[in-house]
């Protein structure tokens, strides 16, 4: 389903001459939900759409790592401007406030879920300022050597 979504937004992306970029993959085995794991891409795409759109260079990159015991997700887009960006939930930069802002909420939302980390920042990239949100979350130990409740050895 994650591949549904980012054929999505890479579609979406061609159509606004946004340069877009996805490296590496996820397996099925990740632990998360469909639903979530839906949601956190779609979010976290449908955010960096918004704002890369309105640079003079559009671009969003999308790397998804996989180790043994946890998932990552970095996308990072290019902005308008730097953003102040800190651990505390950033405030969507929409006028209408009280009707926007849910997909950050989201976004935070599923991460806390699956007990995950996320860390939001202001980079620039050759000379170019660029958003990067990077999360993190634990696996569920879903492996094929994992072993039985009860049969666990004791050290």
């Amino acid at each position: 389903m994650l591949d549904v979504v980012l054929n999505y937004y890479f579609y979406l992306a061609k159509k606004e001459n946004i340069d877009f970029t996805v490296t590496g993959k996820l397996t099925k085995e990740t632990g998360l939900e469909m639903f979530d794991c839906t949601t956190l891409m779609g979010n976290l795409l449908q955010n960096a759409m918004e704002a890369a759109v309105q640079t003079p260079a559009p671009q969003i990159r999308v790397e998804l790592i996989e180790h043994r015991k946890e998932i990552f997700m970095v996308v990072s887009n290019s902005v308008a401007k730097e953003i102040s960006a800190s651990k505390k939930l950033l405030m969507t930069s929409k006028a209408d406030t009280e009707n926007h802002g849910f997909g950050l909420k989201n976004i935070e939302a599923v991460v806390h879920k699956y007990h995950g980390e996320y860390y939001m920042e202001s980079i620039a990239e050759n000379g170019e300022a660029m958003f990067q949100i990077s999360i993190a979350i634990p696996k569920d130990d879903i492996s094929k050597d994992r072993i039985p409740k009860g049969k666990e050895s004791r050290i």
